[in-house]
């Protein structure tokens, strides 16, 4: 039986600017061209906001039986951001279950890094946290992206306890009353981690006639982004697109805006969708807005 409330106490402890020290960084940015620092100290930032007392105390309060078997879930690793399963592996261990990680190429350190000082803290906890690169066997429980790359592992775990994140659709609803501060928050989720991953706005709603111009000018406080070869490429190479095939777009030169009714825009791309009702929209928003999946997963394992 795990002793939660200690697990607290030394996740609490944990000098997290310390585990990720600057050759931890300059290690995960050599090994994934779309890892920055800048991506990399959000991430930091987030692990230290999920790690607070108030917060731990939360989650572990949903998990009060102490008595129920221990069960060992498997998490398919995402890599697509940095630390992109760190929410997974803290609520995994704070329900009271073992972790078994299938670590991605594209980040194969930064969470082990983490896992190992909370190790080194807490020395029982060895038998209890593994990570692999080969494929995974003997867990009770699974949890993996809903994305084209993991479809064989969603047909053959179909009979396991399973939980698939769904993939990320970035929706936003403007009302068209935001002031500054609200529209540079909009940019930052536009833009961290390159609008790739779980974070990221990608398709913002927008009132009809709406004027896009004071969002683009919270927009270009983010114009360093074009300075990354790969993010550039993709933005160059959507801007041909919509040149070549005269589609109509906003284009304010490191990001292509245009009206779709898709809801999967490419990198360097936001798609907009224009409505004339905001009741219906906020209406859609709510029924939309979502509890943690993994938190509701594990709680009813």
């Amino acid at each position: 039986m795990r002793d939660v409330n200690k697990l607290m106490n030394i996740i609490k402890s944990l000098d997290v600017n310390e585990i990720f020290n600057d050759e931890v960084i300059r290690k995960a940015i050599y090994n994934n061209v779309w890892f920055t620092e800048k991506n990399i100290a959000d991430a930091i930032e987030e692990v230290k906001r999920l790690t607070e007392p108030e917060i731990l105390r939360e989650i572990a309060a949903l998990f009060p039986d102490t008595n129920k078997k221990i069960k060992e879930i498997a998490v398919v690793m995402s890599g697509e951001t940095p630390l992109a399963n760190f929410k997974d592996f803290l609520y995994v261990l704070l329900s009271g279950n073992d972790f078994l990680g299938k670590i991605s190429k594209d980040d194969p350190f930064l969470l082990k890094v983490y896992a190992d000082a909370l190790v080194t803290a807490m020395p029982e906890l060895k038998p209890d946290i593994y990570f692999v690169d080969r494929p995974i066997m003997g867990f009770d429980a699974i949890i993996l992206n809903d994305n084209e790359n993991n479809s064989a592992f969603k047909d053959y775990f179909a009979n396991v306890p399973h939980l698939f994140h769904h993939e990320n659709l970035g929706l936003h609803l403007i009302k068209g009353d935001e002031n500054q501060s609200d529209l540079e928050e909009l940019a930052y989720k536009c833009f961290v981690n390159f609008g790739r991953g779980g974070r990221s706005v990608r398709n913002i709603f927008v009132p009809k006639n709406y004027d896009f111009q004071p969002l683009l000018d919270a927009f270009a406080k983010w114009k360093e982004i074009k300075d990354h070869a790969r993010y550039f490429n993709n933005y160059e190479y959507r801007k041909s697109i919509c040149l070549v095939g005269n589609v109509p777009h906003i284009d304010n030169g490191f990001v292509i805006l245009r009206q779709s009714e898709e809801m999967n825009p490419n990198v360097a791309e936001i798609f907009y969708h224009e409505y004339e009702s905001l009741a219906e929209m906020l209406t859609f928003f709510h029924k939309n807005d979502e509890c943690d999946d993994t938190l509701r997963f594990l709680q009813n394992l």
